[in-house]
C-alpha cells in the first residue's frame, strides 16, 4: 500500500477507508449493539459510526461523522476527561483487550463500560482506528459476550455459526433446528467436519486454511451436511474469517438450506436427458426401413454362404470352398456387428460425460446411419474432419447433433438434381477456446422468415417433422458452452454451423444466431 500523506479533510479520511475495503467489516459491526465508531488516527476525525452510536447521541450517522473522536465518546477512559481541544489520547491496543471506563450519555447518567480501541489497515501501517464500547453491569464478561453474540446470531438470515480454529462449533442461531434438525445444545461442541459430507471434507478444510486472519472478505460455497435425522442437505455457505475479532474470535458461517432447489435442477436435467433418449429412438424409428435394409443383406448372404458350405462338404474340394465361405460369413456378420453396435452406442446413452474428444471419433458411431439415408437419396457425402480437431464434450450428445443436422440437409437435396445431391460435414479451429463444426447443403434453401424462426418452439424442416430436432440440438449445445446459428437461401442450400469449447473450462456462450 503507498504512504497516504496526512490530510485534514474529511474526504482524505473517507478515501482512507474506501482504500482498506472496510465494508463488509461495517456492514457486520452496524448490526453489533454496541457503540462502534472509526475515526482517522492521524487527526482523530470520525469517519464511521454504527446505528447504535447514532442512537446512543441521538443523531443522525451524518451529523456525527466528521467530529473529533472524543467529541463523541468523551471519558473514555478512567478518570478522564478529554475533548477535541485536548487532542487525541486514545490509545490503540494490540492485540485488543478490553479496559475499564465510564461515560456520560445525553442525559447526564454515568455509565460503568469496557473498550477497546484497534488499529485498522496493514501490517505496516495501521492509519485507521476502531473503537467499541459497551456498558457493563454485575453480570460476569463471558456470559455479557454470549449475549451480544446470541442476539446477533438470531438476527441473521438463514443459520448462522461461529466456529473456532479447530473446527468445534461455538455458537448457532435458533434456526439452525429448522435447517439442520439440531438444537443450540446439540450443536455447540459438535465439531464442524464431522457434519461434512465425507466427499467434502478435505476440500471444504482447504477452503477455510486459506483465509487469512486479517482478511474479512466472503467466500461462498456449496457443500453437503448431515441433517439430525442422517439425511445429507444440500447446503449454500459463505464464510468470513473473524478470528480477530473481539466478539467473534473464529470463523463467522451463514449458511441456508439449498436441497429443494439442487433436488430440482437435478429433476430438469433428467428430464431433459429423457428427452434427449426419446429423440434417439425417434431418429432410430425413422432409420427403421434403411437399417432393415442393411441387415437384409449381409443376414441374406450369411444364409447363402452358410447353404453352400453344407452343400460342398462331401465333395473333394469341398473343404477349401467352405473355409472360403466361412470368411465370407464372418465378414458378413462383422458388417452386421458394426450397425448393431451403431445403434446400440446411439440410443443406450446412460449419462452425459463430456471429455476431451476428436470430432472423428464422435462421427464413427453416427457414420453409418449417414452412410445408408444417403445411399437411399442418391446423395454423395462429404466428410472434412481433421484427426486432431477435436472438442470437450459429450459423445453421444454432439453425435445426435451432428446427426440431427446432417439428416435435415440429406432431406433438403432428396428432391434436387442429382448433380446437387450433395452434403459436406467439416470442422475448423473457429474462434479463441472453441471449434466450429459446418454441416452444408446444396438443397433448397430456407427463406428469411423461416431462418428467423427456425430455433423457435417447434419449428421443422420437414414436411412431417415434430419440431423438436432442432430444439434439441440448440439446447444441447447451449449446455456444452457453445452456440448454433444457420446461413441459408432460396435455391442455394443451407449451412449449419455450432461452437464447442476445446476445454473443461466454463465459457460464456451468446444466443443462438440467425442469419438468412
Amino acid at each position: 500500500m503507498k504512504a497516504i500523506k496526512p490530510n485534514n479533510s474529511i474526504e482524505a479520511s473517507r478515501d482512507l477507508v474506501r482504500q482498506l475495503d472496510c465494508g463488509d467489516l461495517l456492514e457486520i459491526l452496524d448490526g453489533s449493539p454496541d457503540t462502534v465508531a472509526m475515526f482517522d488516527r492521524r487527526t482523530g476525525l470520525v469517519v464511521w459510526v454504527s446505528a447504535a452510536t447514532a442512537r446512543l447521541h441521538d443523531s443522525r450517522k451524518d451529523e456525527l461523522v466528521g467530529l473529533h473522536i472524543e467529541e463523541i465518546l468523551p471519558s473514555i477512559g478512567e478518570g478522564q476527561h478529554t475533548g477535541s481541544e485536548h487532542g487525541t489520547t486514545v490509545t490503540v491496543d494490540s492485540p485488543a483487550q478490553y479496559r475499564p471506563g465510564k461515560f456520560k450519555d445525553r442525559i447526564g447518567n454515568i455509565l460503568a463500560i469496557e473498550y477497546c480501541v484497534v488499529g485498522i489497515g496493514h501490517e505496516d501501517e495501521k492509519p485507521l482506528g476502531l473503537v467499541r464500547l459497551r456498558e457493563v453491569s454485575d453480570v460476569p464478561k463471558s456470559t455479557k459476550q454470549e449475549e451480544r453474540l446470541r442476539r446477533f446470531l438470531n438476527d441473521s438470515f438463514g443459520a448462522t455459526m461461529i466456529v473456532s480454529d479447530d473446527g468445534i462449533i461455538r455458537y448457532v442461531a435458533p434456526s439452525i433446528h429448522n435447517i439442520l434438525g439440531y438444537s443450540e445444545q446439540e450443536a455447540c461442541g459438535m465439531s464442524i467436519r464431522k457434519l461434512h459430507h465425507p466427499d467434502h471434507r478435505k476440500r471444504n478444510r482447504a477452503l477455510v486454511r486459506n483465509m487469512p486472519p486479517d482478511d474479512s472478505r466472503l467466500k461462498s460455497f456449496e457443500t453437503l451436511i448431515r441433517h439430525a435425522d442422517g439425511s445429507y442437505r444440500h447446503i449454500e455457505a459463505s464464510v468470513r474469517n473473524l478470528k480477530m475479532h473481539p466478539d467473534v474470535g473464529g470463523y463467522l458461517v451463514s449458511f441456508r438450506d439449498v436441497t429443494e432447489r439442487v433436488m430440482a435442477e437435478m429433476d430438469a436435467r433428467q428430464r431433459r436427458e429423457e428427452v434427449h433418449a426419446l429423440d434417439r429412438y425417434r431418429t432410430m424409428a425413422e432409420l427403421g426401413s434403411s437399417l432393415a435394409h442393411e441387415l437384409n443383406q449381409p443376414v441374406a448372404a450369411i444364409r447363402n454362404y452358410a447353404d453352400g458350405c453344407l452343400r460342398n462338404l462331401d465333395k473333394p474340394e469341398g473343404v477349401e470352398r467352405s473355409r472360403w465361405a466361412l470368411g465370407q460369413i464372418a465378414a458378413e456378420a462383422e458388417r452386421v456387428t458394426r450397425i448393431m453396435r451403431a445403434v446400440h452406442n446411439f440410443t443406450a446413452h446412460k449419462q452425459v460425460q463430456h471429455k476431451l474428444l476428436p470430432i472423428k471419433e464422435i462421427l464413427e458411431d453416427i457414420l453409418p446411419f449417414l452412410t445408408l439415408k444417403a445411399q437411399q437419396s442418391d446423395a454423395v457425402l462429404n466428410i472434412d474432419i481433421g484427426p486432431n480437431l477435436k472438442a470437450w464434450c459429450d459423445k453421444t450428445l454432439i453425435g445426435q447433433v451432428i446427426l440431427n443436422l446432417a439428416l435435415n440437409a440429406i432431406d433438403a437435396v432428396n428432391h434436387a438434381p442429382l448433380p446437387d445431391r450433395e452434403l459436406t460435414i467439416s470442422g475448423t479451429g473457429g474462434r479463441a477456446g472453441f471449434i466450429e463444426i459446418t454441416v452444408s447443403d446444396r438443397g433448397v434453401g430456407m427463406s428469411k422468415d423461416q431462418v428467423e424462426s427456425l430455433f423457435s418452439s417447434r419449428a421443422t424442416t420437414k414436411e412431417s417433422g415434430f419440431g423438436l430436432g432442432l430444439m434439441l440440438c440448440r439446447s444441447i449445445i447451449a449446455n456444452h458452452g457453445g452456440d448454433i446459428w444457420v446461413d441459408s437461401e432460396l435455391g442455394k442450400g443451407t449451412t449449419f454451423r455450432f461452437t464447442l469449447p476445446r476445454t473443461g473450462q466454463k465459457h460464456s456462450s451468446s444466443s443462438s444466431k440467425s442469419t438468412a
